[in-house]
């Protein structure tokens, strides 16, 4: 069992609520990768080869909108999951993220991955029970970002007829 490996991956919130023996069930599936600032981990429309877990540096996480431009929809940190809707879904990747800084993270393929949560379905209820709260999560701040933009645009729209 490689200690190092296993120390990282018992730090991630994804994998608090699994025992000492399932997190050894997962650490030969982790790699550990270290990149640059530029460093793409995913690419939006490309398929979803590895799930990642930043264990250090920052990435933003950028969509391009109808027009081609690139927006920046977040910039993640230390204990972020990417790639994660492939596990819940097979299909591209949504969004591109892009390392700004060097950065470590633990990588798994996802089909091993998924063949593993597959094979041990008490592995794969604790862990998708936790990936359906981050997702929950997610949409509950994405929600509240979209009702402020709307009113916004909608105090713009007024001000800008004269009302």
């Amino acid at each position: 069992m490689n200690t190092g490996l296993h120390a990282y991956l018992r730090e991630l919130p994804l994998f608090a609520y699994l025992s000492t023996s399932e997190i050894e069930m997962l650490t030969p599936l982790a790699r550990l990768l270290e990149g640059e600032a530029g460093v793409s981990l995913l690419k939006e429309g490309e398929p979803v080869r590895s799930i990642y877990f930043l264990l250090s540096g920052e990435a933003e996480v950028v969509k391009e909108d109808r027009s081609g431009s690139r927006q920046v929809i977040a910039t993640v940190g230390k204990g972020a999951l990417l790639g994660e809707m492939a596990l819940v879904e097979d299909a591209p990747a949504s969004a591109t993220v892009v390392a700004i800084m060097n950065f470590k993270a633990l990588a798994f393929d996802r089909q091993a991955f998924n063949l593993l949560l597959e094979g041990c379905p008490g592995i794969g209820q604790k862990i998708f029970k936790q990936i359906a709260r981050l997702l929950s999560q997610r949409l509950r701040t994405t929600s509240a970002q979209l009702a402020e933009h709307k009113a916004a645009s909608k105090n713009t729209a007024r001000a800008g007829s004269g009302s």
